[in-house]
C-alpha cells in the first residue's frame, strides 16, 4: 500500500469513534458479569435465564442463612482491624517516603512486593511460618498479617498519590516559625492529609473484606465471607442467595471505592 492510500485509510478511520467503541467493548467485558449478577439476584426463576419476574425472595433467604451472615460479620470484623493497622502503617510509611534516606527505593519495593506476590503462594508460605513453625492455631485472626501485607501497598500508593503538592512547603514553613514536630503534624500535616488518609482506609477495608486467597489456609473454621461463598459454590452449584450476596457486596464495595476515590481527589486538591 502506497503512502497516499495509507493516508486515506487513516483519514477514513475516525480514531475517536474507534477508541470509544473499544472502551465500550472493554467495559461490557468487565462489567457485564456484575450487571448480570445483580439482575438475576431479583429473578423469580432463579439464576438461570430467562428472566421470569422480579422478586426479593432470594434476599430474604440470604438474611435467613445464618452461616453466610456469620461469615459476613467475621469479614467485617477482620476488615476493620486490618483497616486500622494498615492506615497507621501506611500513613507513617508514606510520610517517611517523602524524605531522602538510605534504602529508600528498597523500602518501597519491599512494600509493593505484597501486591506482586501470588496470593496462593503467600498463603502457603504464611501457613508454613505461622502454623507449622510458630505453632499458631488456625483462626481468622491468624490471617490478619496476610491481609495487612495485601492492603498496605495499596494504602501507601494511594497516600503518595493523594498528598497535597504543597504539603512539604507548609510543613517547612511551620517549622521555620518555631512549631515543634508534634505541633506541625497535628496542626499542619494531619488536616491536609486527612481526606487522603480516609480514602486509603476505605480502600484497605474494601480489599480486606473481599480478600480470600492470602488467608485461605489460615482461617480454619472461622471462614470469612469469600471463603464461605467458595465453600458453598464448590460443594454445589451457585445458589440464588449467593447472587443476592454478590449483588449486595458489589454495590457496597463500589460505593466505598467511589467514596475513597472522591476523598483522595479532594485531598490532592487541597492547598
Amino acid at each position: 500500500m502506497d503512502r497516499s492510500a495509507l493516508t486515506r485509510v487513516v483519514q477514513w478511520v475516525d480514531m475517536k469513534r474507534l477508541l470509544a467503541a473499544y472502551f465500550i467493548l472493554i467495559s461490557l467485558y468487565i462489567y457485564a458479569p456484575m450487571l448480570a449478577l445483580i439482575v438475576f439476584s431479583f429473578n423469580s426463576g432463579g439464576i438461570s435465564p430467562p428472566y421470569q419476574g422480579f422478586t426479593l425472595a432470594w434476599y430474604s433467604e440470604l438474611a435467613a442463612n445464618q452461616g453466610i451472615i456469620n461469615s459476613v460479620m467475621r469479614s467485617i470484623q477482620l476488615a476493620l482491624v486490618v483497616t486500622v493497622i494498615t492506615t497507621v502503617l501506611g500513613t507513617a510509611a508514606a510520610l517517611a517516603y517523602r524524605f531522602d534516606f538510605r534504602g529508600r527505593k528498597l523500602f518501597l519495593y519491599l512494600i509493593v512486593l505484597g501486591i506482586i506476590t501470588p496470593g496462593i503462594a503467600f498463603s502457603v508460605g504464611s501457613t508454613l511460618l505461622l502454623n507449622e513453625v510458630l505453632g499458631l492455631s488456625r483462626s481468622m485472626w491468624v490471617a490478619l498479617p496476610a491481609h495487612v501485607v495485601w492492603t498496605l501497598p495499596f494504602a501507601v500508593i494511594v497516600l503518595l498519590a493523594g498528598f497535597p503538592p504543597n504539603l512539604a512547603q507548609n510543613e517547612e514553613a511551620a517549622r521555620v516559625m518555631g512549631a515543634s514536630r508534634v505541633t506541625t503534624f497535628r496542626e499542619i500535616v494531619l488536616p491536609q492529609i486527612a481526606p487522603t488518609v480516609l480514602g486509603a482506609a476505605v480502600f484497605a477495608f474494601t480489599l480486606s473484606y473481599n480478600e480470600a486467597e492470602r488467608g485461605l489456609l489460615l482461617v480454619g473454621r472461622d471462614r470469612t465471607m469469600p471463603m464461605e461463598v467458595f465453600s458453598i459454590a464448590s460443594a454445589e452449584r451457585a445458589t440464588p442467595e449467593l447472587f443476592a450476596l454478590g449483588s449486595v457486596t458489589t454495590i457496597f464495595s463500589t460505593i466505598l471505592l467511589l467514596v475513597a476515590g472522591g476523598l483522595v481527589v479532594y485531598g490532592a486538591r487541597q492547598s
